[in-house]
């Protein structure tokens, strides 16, 4: 049952500037307002006397972060102002989910729409204490809590989850700090919703890694694999890809690669955008599929499904646990360039360079016509916006992507290794990771990619072309570093498992192994399979796929099991 606008319009109707002006402060006093989160973030987690504080764990997860100093001349860190604008549109994000995309499996629960009513009334004007009078915040809080444990347990639930965060967080800048029982209240209700994501999770029993490409997606596969998580193929080659989903991604433009190419050439595997179409598989033939077979994860390094023909039909496969992994735009781009180079070279040897005429931005646009031009929003769009003109592409698909990503129930940054540390585990529910970002590169195919880059002021048109993606980016991190407030809370609370973070086997570890690490070959070459295992002393003999495994003993598929 999907919601008309005017239904709920009243109650959830979008504000701006509802903040007090003691923001202009800390907006005018970033190095202040950055001296206070250092201050709580070394603030004993418990916060006051022993007890839960908001404001820690807060400051600690939103303020103390490294999203615009990875290798890349970036200033959109995580700001203020950009916290207000994210909260605000966030509290507009249920409506605006409902009238944009057809299959939003949250908006159709009617209990959805109270909490969303409820949660919006935390961070609503009209609820500044007047005449002497005190919103017993508590109350509400814990009212909200209620609804929360009442809600079905199929979904995850993190456009909510996210929702109901933007209200507090908006409610805490604009009329300070909680008090103890009103952080003690909050600490209830973000543990109410890491349970109900981690029972949601359970029910689904897959996850489903949205890959894309020269975002982390082998690292991420190789720790499945270290978890104990089973598909069809580990290897460099499948990448935690399922064959029969034809989830491969379609990178170097056929029709140029053919009339570049001298003759006798075989055209390679990856040379398939625009001419490869998507083999069409519900949700619910992949979920049977996998459930089969007893397979607990699949990648899928193309676009989101259901959206051949309009953007509207995008949508993720509710019954799986979605995951999906953000690096910044220019340093994906600059991977993905140097990765096609060095597959030409392995591929071609000393006929690749018939495909580079130039190695310019025009010409790589042209080669790899996705990859280049904001390929976040096209591959979170389907195939119909994956394809479009560079001129086509606009604004509105950048609203619409946002709320594309609003509905993954796990967002992970690979620049900040600490925070997906905490998501691995509290959001994942696995017990091993990496300690530091282990790519499927090695130095010498490092200084081979490299060759292909363009030069600085072509570089710089690239990185223009990209500026939809790069709003899209810092969207997306500060709706990881929210999350992670809400898994924070509730390690803080005692229901973490534990996780061990391993480095590589003969040097700098990430920490927490003892003596541990993880060992692979030194050489690398494009398409190569990784072998990742785990060497020392870590007590790794318990592993699973987290919590999507907690099933997985049942001889037959249990009821509680989600297919859809």
């Amino acid at each position: 049952m999907k919601y008309s606008n005017s239904d709920t319009r009243r109650c959830i109707q979008s504000t701006s500037g509802g903040l007090i002006l003691a923001l202009v402060f800390l907006v005018a006093s970033p190095s202040t307002w950055a001296q206070q989160s250092a201050d709580a973030a070394a603030q004993a987690s418990s916060g006051r006397n022993g007890t839960l504080d908001f404001d820690v764990i807060l400051w600690r997860r939103l303020l103390v972060n490294r999203t615009a100093s990875n290798g890349t001349d970036d200033i959109g860190e995580v700001s203020l102002p950009s916290i207000v604008a994210t909260m605000e549109f966030l509290l507009a994000a249920p409506l605006q989910l409902n009238a944009s995309l057809n299959r939003v499996p949250e908006v159709e629960v009617e209990a959805f729409w109270d909490i969303v009513v409820s949660a919006r009334a935390l961070a609503e004007e009209n609820e500044r204490p007047v005449a002497g009078a005190r919103v017993d915040l508590v109350a509400a809080v814990d009212a909200l809590t209620a609804k929360v444990t009442a809600l079905p347990t199929h979904l995850c639930w993190p456009v909510l989850r996210r929702v109901i965060l933007a209200a507090l967080v908006q409610r805490r800048l604009s009329y300070g700090a909680f008090s103890p029982a009103a952080s003690a209240a909050v600490g209830r209700l973000a543990v109410q919703l890491f349970r109900l994501h981690r029972t949601g999770a359970a029910r689904k029993g897959v996850i489903d890694f949205f890959h894309v490409s020269k975002a982390g997606g082998t690292s991420f596969c190789q720790m499945a694999k270290l978890n104990g998580c089973r598909t069809e193929s580990f290897g460099a080659r499948r990448n935690c890809l399922i064959r029969d989903f034809d989830d491969v991604p379609r990178w170097v433009n056929n029709s140029l690669h053919t009339s570049l190419a001298p003759t006798g050439l075989r055209t390679p595997w990856f040379a398939n955008w625009g001419n490869k179409l998507r083999r069409d598989m519900s949700c619910n033939l992949r979920k049977r599929f996998m459930l089969r077979r007893r397979f607990n994860i699949a990648a899928n390094e193309f676009t989101l499904y259901g959206a051949q023909a309009t953007p509207r039909n995008v949508h993720t496969c509710p019954g799986n646990l979605n995951v999906l992994q953000l690096r910044h735009p220019y340093t994906r781009l600059r991977s993905h360039i140097m990765w096609v180079w060095a597959l030409y070279d392995h591929h071609f040897k000393e006929q690749a360079a018939a495909f580079f005429p130039s190695r310019g931005a025009a010409h790589w646009a042209e080669l790899l016509p996705a990859a280049t031009h904001n390929y976040y929003i096209r591959s979170l769009l389907g195939e119909q916006v994956y394809y479009l003109s560079p001129e086509e592409l606009n604004g509105t698909h950048l609203a619409t992507a946002r709320l594309a990503l609003l509905q993954f129930d796990v967002l992970l940054l690979l620049e900040e290794p600490d925070m997906n540390a905490l998501l691995f585990e509290m959001a994942v529910g696995w017990s091993l990771g990496f300690g530091e970002v282990h790519a499927r590169t090695s130095s010498q195919l490092h200084e081979v990619g490299a060759r292909g880059l363009p030069g600085a002021e072509d570089w710089a048109a690239l990185q223009q072309a990209n500026q939809l993606d790069m709003q899209l980016y810092r969207f997306g991190a500060l709706l990881a570093l929210l999350d992670s407030v809400v898994f924070d809370i509730a390690r803080e609370a005692g229901l973490g498992a534990g996780y061990t973070a391993l480095g590589r086997a003969g040097g700098a570890a990430g920490g927490g192994g003892g003596g541990s690490g993880l060992q692979a070959s030194d050489q690398a070459h494009p398409g190569d399979d990784e072998n990742w295992e785990v060497v020392g002393g870590a007590n790794v003999t318990q592993r699973s796929c987290g919590f999507v495994s907690e099933y997985e003993t049942d001889r037959v598929v249990p009821a509680h099991i989600v297919i859809r």
